[in-house]
């Protein structure tokens, strides 16, 4: 990548004019020579078109240098404009080319599992590949969640949108967003005091559907696993979901067992006790897996303990899960209807870009149960 002159939080078109006003004015750039293509400065700066096409034409406007289409960007000479355009004028193009197309980016933590493609897939819905240029980035762990918003920020992606990793605060980087009003819409939660645009669907709804589910089915005892804390934004709030149906139960607090960092990594051996344990000695009927990947986990499990889904024990999962080993259709699971989501969270990003919308959403999707051969009556 090319060294410019670094001003922090200067973007990078200003600093790629700034290189080129100084190759000017040194005479290291000659009125009348080239510049370099678009896609060879994109190249040497390591950024996107967009970035470079507003570079170049601020030069032009303060009159450094002349662009001609179809010819190329040249340091301005009067002298020289008679020789390079045709003799009919060539109108600039006003409607959106794939010289120019706004470009945004899609962030999610995986691009792993089928929940997190089929929100990609809602986002990308929206953007018509002829009028938009669409980044998709797995983020993977917050520090690398941080780097890509500052890569987006520094390259001029017009607007994104971020499926943010779980943390206890938000990041500067998010913070210097929202005070530069910068077109953001996040994903599947939202953050506390981050005032932007989310589309999220009702966590607590959804733990409400799986107690009354399993309650009606005579189920007195359950456990949630999750693979990540209970604290985390759609954990903490499916939670709360289930406490409040138990209550209207008058099931006791103690009749809810929460298994927290449940690790998919480790052998099947290493939870054989625990969940033996919780079926023999706490005598838990149903098990609710807060993840998809958890529940495929568990049906394997269980089958290594002898149990048998649905006679011995339910199992039921947050959004619908895929393995090798069950017909995917056998699984009762929470439909968060995630395509609509990601469709959403698009709407709302497009109609900013395209129409100057300034309010910010919130969007709130309802979720709905699945019912299918994973949950049944309580073992007698």
């Amino acid at each position: 990548m090319a060294h410019v002159t670094d001003m922090p939080g200067m973007p990078m078109y200003l600093k790629i004019k700034n290189d080129i006003m100084q190759q000017v004015k040194n005479n290291l750039l000659l009125p009348g020579d080239r510049l370099p293509t678009e896609l060879q400065l994109m190249e040497k700066y390591g950024v996107s078109r967009i970035t470079v096409s507003k570079a170049l034409g601020e030069l032009k406007n303060e009159g450094y240098v002349e662009r001609f289409p179809n010819k190329g960007t040249f340091v301005a000479d009067a002298s020289l404009a008679s020789s390079l355009v045709n003799d009919v004028e060539v109108p600039e193009r006003t409607e959106p080319t794939s010289d120019i197309l706004p470009e945004v980016a899609c962030i999610l933590p995986t691009l792993k599992d089928l929940f997190s493609l089929t929100m990609l897939n809602g986002a990308l819905s929206v953007f018509s590949p002829d009028r938009y240029l669409c980044h998709i980035f797995h983020s993977q762990n917050p520090q690398m969640e941080n780097y890509l918003l500052r890569r987006c920020l520094d390259t001029d992606i017009s607007g994104m949108i971020l499926f943010p990793q779980d943390q206890p605060f938000f990041s500067n980087e998010l913070l210097s967003m929202q005070l530069q009003k910068y077109p953001l819409v996040l994903l599947d939660r939202y953050l506390p005091r981050l005032d932007t645009s989310y589309v999220v669907a009702d966590n607590k709804a959804a733990g409400k559907l799986c107690m009354d589910h399993l309650h009606g089915l005579g189920h007195r005892k359950v456990a949630l696993v999750t693979a990540t804390g209970r604290n985390t934004f759609s954990v903490k709030y499916r939670i709360a979901g289930l406490y409040s149906a138990a209550e209207r139960w008058e099931m006791p607090e103690s009749a809810i067992h929460i298994v927290e960092y449940f690790d998919q990594g480790k052998d099947i051996a290493h939870y054989q006790e625990m969940f033996r344990r919780l079926v023999v000695d706490k005598r838990v009927t149903a098990f609710i897996a807060a993840e998809c990947g958890v529940c495929a986990y568990l049906y394997n499990l269980f089958a290594s303990l002898g149990l048998k889904v649905p006679a011995d024990v339910s199992l039921l999962s947050f959004d619908r899960p895929m393995t090798g080993m069950v017909n995917p259709d056998f699984f009762t699971y929470i439909n968060q209807s995630e395509y609509l989501m990601g469709k959403e969270a698009g709407n709302i990003l497009r109609r900013r870009l395209e129409h100057r919308d300034m309010n910010v959403y919130h969007k709130i999707i309802t979720p709905t149960l699945e019912v299918h051969g994973s949950t049944g009556k309580v073992p007698q």
